[in-house]
Order: C-alpha cells, then sequence, then structure tokens
C-alpha cells in the first residue's frame, strides 16, 4: 500500500514538474530531427539521440531525480513519523520516475520507426537512451536527499554532471601520457568504463558506428570491454541504480536523524 501510495503522488506531482516537461520536449524535438534526413535517418536517429542524452537529457532527467527528493524534504518531519519504511516510499518514487522516463524515450525514435520502420540498432539506441536517463533521474533523487537545501543541492548536482560529462575525460586526458599510465593502461580505462555517460558515448559509437576512439583498444581489458559493450553498459548501469537507490535511502534516513 505505501509502495503504490508513494507511486501514484510521485506521479501526480511530476504531471506539474516544468523539468519534466522541458524532458518530454527535447525528447520529441530531437524524435523528429532525423526527418530532415530521410534518406538516412535510422543512422542520424542513433546521432542525434546520443547527442542529446549527453548534452540535454541526462542533466534535465538529474534535475527531475533532484526536484522530486527536494519537493518532499519540507514534508519529511510529517512523513516520516508515520509508519512507513523509508526504502519502500523511496521505491515507489524511483518507480514513477522510471515508469515516466522509460516510454518518454520512445518519443526519440518514435518518427524514425514510423517512417523507416523499427531496427534492432533503434532498439538498442532506445534501451541505453532510457537507461541512462533512470540512472541519472536516481543520482539527482539521492543527491537531493543528501543536500537538502535547494541551491546547494542544484549546484552539487550541476557539479556532479559537469564532472560526469566532462571532467573525468579531461583528468582522464592530461594523466593519459603519464609513464604510469602507459604501463597501467586498465587502470586508465577503468574509470571510463565506470562513467555512465562515457560507457553511452564509447558503446554507441562503436556499436553503431564500428569504430573506436584511438588507442582504447589497447590491453585486455579495453579489448573485452568493446567486444561486449551492450551487455557491460547494462550491468552498469544497473549497478549505479542499486546503488544510488541505496544511497537514497541512507539519505532519506539521515534527513530525519538530523
Amino acid at each position: 500500500m505505501t509502495l503504490h501510495a508513494a507511486f501514484g503522488r510521485e506521479i501526480a506531482e511530476q504531471r506539474l514538474n516544468r523539468f519534466l516537461h522541458v524532458h518530454l520536449a527535447l525528447c520529441a524535438l530531437v524524435g523528429s530531427l532525423p526527418l530532415f534526413t530521410p534518406d538516412a535517418a535510422e543512422q542520424s536517429a542513433a546521432a542525434w539521440v546520443l547527442q542529446a542524452v549527453l548534452y540535454c537529457l541526462s542533466l534535465s532527467s538529474l534535475l527531475l531525480g533532484l526536484s522530486a527528493a527536494q519537493g518532499d524534504a519540507d514534508e519529511f518531519p510529517l512523513l516520516f513519523t508515520q509508519p512507513v519504511s523509508r526504502a519502500v516510499w523511496l521505491a515507489g518514487k524511483a518507480a514513477a520516475l522510471i515508469s515516466i522516463l522509460a516510454p518518454a524515450s520512445l518519443l526519440l525514435v518514435l518518427p524514425t520507426v514510423l517512417t523507416n520502420g523499427i531496427s534492432t540498432s533503434l532498439g538498442m539506441v532506445v534501451a541505453a537512451a532510457a537507461g541512462v536517463c533512470i540512472v541519472l533521474a536516481l543520482i539527482g533523487l539521492a543527491v537531493g536527499f543528501w543536500v537538502r537545501d535547494h541551491v546547494r543541492g542544484l549546484l552539487f548536482a550541476l557539479a556532479l554532471w559537469f564532472c560526469l560529462l566532462f571532467g573525468m575525460d579531461l583528468v582522464l586526458l592530461a594523466l593519459s601520457g603519464a609513464p604510469w599510465v602507459q604501463e597501467h593502461a586498465s587502470a586508465w580505462v577503468l574509470p571510463l568504463m565506470l562513467n555512465p555517460l562515457s560507457a553511452l558515448r564509447v558503446t554507441m559509437i562503436f556499436s553503431l558506428e564500428q569504430t573506436a576512439p584511438a588507442g582504447i583498444g589497447s590491453g585486455l581489458l579495453a579489448g573485452w570491454w568493446l567486444r561486449h559493450g551492450r551487455l557491460w553498459l547494462g550491468l552498469m548501469l544497473s549497478a549505479w541504480a542499486t546503488v544510488t537507490f541505496v544511497a537514497g535511502v541512507a539519505g532519506a534516513r539521515r534527513r530525519l536523524d538530523l
């Protein structure tokens, strides 16, 4: 009953969330862009979705999760005095976000499917986009439970998004010429594999375009990654979803103790 109530309440609240409206508008806009290149709609759809998820939808998903957590922050003292399991309550909120973001990802390829038909690559693109958006929303949810102040929470979420999108890559690029990195290439690749946005970028480029960044294929770990990119992306996103959910529950418990 608690799970169902939390799910229903979150769905009702999200209908008025401006971040959700922006997210849906971006999905619909990106989905329509391949129609301008009808002769190569399937290939251009994958490219547009990759760019959209990296630079727009990952951020809107993160802010959607953050707003979902902080929207209830003022009610925590009342909510958590009730005989309600915080894990079950958070599971209801997470399930609501997933039920919103997963169908929204279909908008990214719906026009292409209607004009060119469905394909395996488009299915992979939708699944990858939905998985990354869901993970970013759960990260935002966890951040919102740990950082209650709205401004500080927003700044922390933006900084985290920047690190995932650019920061880690810049640090690795700066270290790439160091002798220790040259001797331990797997240690250099591992942060890329664990970063959901970097993993999405490499997996989609290699899977759809059959190209890989220069030099990334050297080493056993990188070679395995490139051969099993889709499997790794699914496992890594599942791990991120589990860890962020546990972090969110810990954050919710911490709030009542403050």
